[in-house]
């Protein structure tokens, strides 16, 4: 159990430390070391409680630069979508699971121009559903995050618009999850150990944010979700194979 919280621990400190310098990204980085040395079935649901500290850090220290009106249209619609992908998460085989969010990533990072752009003008309802729904089957957000970074908000309403987001979807998942079965109460030591981590990592990311380029943060990022995505595929392969 202590290499697993060891590398939890780590990589809280390292995905709040990106959130908070880059206003998104980090959540790759929790889920890449909890599903390392945790089955995705436990992995996935702490995703919750470990990305909890750093967006209630970054909600507090951009409170004033939220966009509330982004946030009022994809918070109800993230609610039901997260409540329906509760239910289908816990009827999915963890190789399914796997095969899906590694191909997922890989996607994400490779395949999607960065000048694709939506301008329905309630985008934020549909996207809400649909991030709700996919967020907490995998893990991981893949529609709000690009939908706020292409708007014309500045940096730090960014990211207070979209810890504010996340935050709200992650309650509900947290219900839901716990609905279907699932105790955090068994990994508690983990939740303490990466919430501890975030708290620093936060306060390091806002120094980070002044020294690291956008070009070279997107190069490291691109390599690790690349990395992580490759893992996941291969070991669904082979728990499917298998």
């Amino acid at each position: 159990m202590a290499v697993e919280i060891l590398v939890i621990a780590f990589g809280c400190f390292a995905a709040s430390a990106v959130n908070a310098a880059f206003a998104t990204g980090g959540v790759h980085l929790t889920l890449a070391a909890s599903s390392a040395v945790l089955p995705l079935a436990a992995a996935i649901p702490l995703q919750v409680a470990l990305n909890a500290t750093s967006l209630i850090a970054r909600i507090i220290t951009c409170w004033r630069h939220i966009h509330w009106p982004v946030f009022w249209m994809f918070a109800p619609t993230a609610a039901v979508g997260a409540i329906i992908g509760a239910r289908v998460f816990i009827s999915l085989d963890e190789g399914v699971i796997s095969l899906c969010l590694g191909g997922i990533l890989l996607a994400l990072i490779w395949l999607v121009p960065r000048g694709v752009t939506l301008k329905l003008p309630r985008r934020f309802v549909y996207i809400g559903g649909i991030h709700g729904f996919f967020s907490t089957i995998f893990g991981v957000g893949m529609f709000l995050q690009p939908a706020v970074l292409r708007t014309d908000l500045a940096r730090l309403q960014i990211t207070g618009t979209l810890a504010a987001c996340i935050m709200a979807l992650e309650v509900v998942k947290a219900g839901g999850y716990a609905g279907f079965g699932f105790d955090y109460a068994d990994y508690l030591p983990h939740v303490l150990a990466g919430s501890v981590a975030s708290l620093v990592g936060n306060a390091a990311g806002h120094r980070l944010g002044h020294h690291v380029s956008e070009t070279r943060f997107r190069l490291i990022f691109k390599l690790i979700v690349t990395l992580v995505g490759v893992r996941l595929v291969m070991k669904g392969a082979l728990l499917l194979a298998g």
